[in-house]
């Protein structure tokens, strides 16, 4: 049996095109991360439920298509829990053009909201803190940008600087709410690994 291949932005895009889904890879990514760093840890089917459930294909995914997004859930949960910070969202190459890099990013942090939305415990002490809360303040109004200016180097630096804020705030959100097992690489030497 042939392993799951891990889907690319191209890759995911495609998909999603041909499922004539009303969601982009970064959107159905951050959707996917949102979930992760709620807490929520969902089986195949109730991720797929869930994936499935936001992006509105007019199909249902096909078997390669769920393993490789189950393959993506893996890559980006060990991504999460990696001590060196390796969590990147799925965001177009720097070489693309910025607004189509600046909506992409609008496009995770909306699915990110989405996701994180549906896994997170509305009682949870943490969301109460001043700090969460502009955090998701912050996503949101980053999902909210529709355009920008002309590609400069002002524009280019501004992107950067957005894009590690949202890298940071996933990682520290899924830090605080990640189930304590998943945590213990804090204090031991081994490399953490999914079973």
């Amino acid at each position: 049996m042939q392993a799951a291949t891990l889907p690319t932005i191209e890759s995911l895009g495609l998909i999603l095109l041909q499922a004539n889904a009303d969601c982009t890879a970064p959107e159905l990514h951050g959707v996917l991360t949102g979930l992760l760093a709620s807490g929520a840890r969902l089986n195949r089917v109730a991720l797929m439920k869930n994936l499935e459930a936001h992006a509105d294909p007019q199909q249902a995914f096909n078997d390669e298509v769920i393993a490789g997004l189950w393959q993506l859930q893996l890559s980006t949960l060990e991504n999460l829990v990696a001590d060196e910070l390796s969590f990147q969202p799925m965001l177009p190459e720097d070489d693309e053009p910025l607004s189509e890099r600046v909506t992409a990013l609008g496009d995770f942090c909306r699915g990110f909201l989405a996701g994180f939305g549906i896994g997170v415990d509305a009682q949870h002490p943490f969301l109460a803190e001043a700090t969460t809360r502009e955090t998701l303040q912050d996503m949101s109004e980053i999902a909210r940008v529709d355009c920008v200016d002309e590609d400069d180097e002002e524009g280019e630096e501004a992107y950067t600087e957005l894009c590690e804020f949202v890298r940071l705030a996933v990682i520290h959100i899924f830090d605080e709410l990640a189930p304590r097992e998943e945590q213990v690489h804090d204090v031991i030497d081994s490399p953490s690994t999914l079973h």
